[in-house]
């Protein structure tokens, strides 16, 4: 009985060492940049960036917002894999406002991750230089369909990428380093059986 007790307590610590070793972070790393005139709508793209070990489903939270701008996204919520960027198609609208320099807060929410926030800034321009306006508006458009076709496709290769660094870990300088904390408790159980087999 005492044996069976040992090896389930060494199981227990096992699986426990494993469980230390994920960490969750995630970063808001970019926001593209956003020009719109008073009462109307602007697209602009959020990208998140894991820097963990593990992947995680992360929000877009909106904070600190200017008064007179309200922003929304398709999908709020989204799986962001560790070492990969993952692109937030959102909207931006204005209220009346005057021409100027307005901001708010993009930060992230996933379970066990600290804060990864980033500000954003909103430049509201007259409406009288319609055409000028209409064009940038029309390039950012562009840059931002290009910037969600080109994050698409770095999402396949982070993918490609993660499933063969998974099958085949590289040995390099990383693995040869010092030892996880999930080490400790595995060496502890090992010596607590040993103990345990000499009595």
């Amino acid at each position: 009985m005492k044996n069976v007790t040992s090896i389930l307590l060494i199981l227990l610590l096992l699986l426990l060492a494993g469980q230390s070793n994920a960490s969750y972070w995630f970063k808001v790393t970019g926001i593209s940049p956003i020009t719109m005139m008073p009462n109307s709508e602007a697209n602009f793209t959020v990208s998140v960036k894991g820097l963990g070990s593990q992947g995680e489903y992360v929000e877009l939270r909106f904070l600190n917002k200017s008064q007179g701008i309200d922003t929304s996204c398709d999908k709020l919520i989204k799986y962001v894999f560790p070492t990969g960027t993952t692109k937030y198609n959102c909207t931006v609208k204005s209220a009346d406002i005057s021409p100027g320099n307005y901001s708010f807060v993009v930060d992230v929410a996933a379970k066990g991750a600290p804060s990864g926030k980033k500000t954003a800034y909103v430049n509201v321009v007259a409406p009288g230089n319609g055409e000028a306006i209409e064009s940038r508006l029309n390039q950012s458009a562009l840059e931002n369909q290009s910037q969600s076709i080109q994050g698409s496709e770095e999402a396949k290769v982070n993918l490609t990428n993660q499933t063969a660094a998974t099958s085949h870990p590289a040995a390099g300088p990383e693995a040869r380093g010092t030892p996880a904390l999930g080490v400790m408790p595995a060496v502890l159980a090992l010596l607590l059986i040993m103990w345990r087999l000499r009595r």
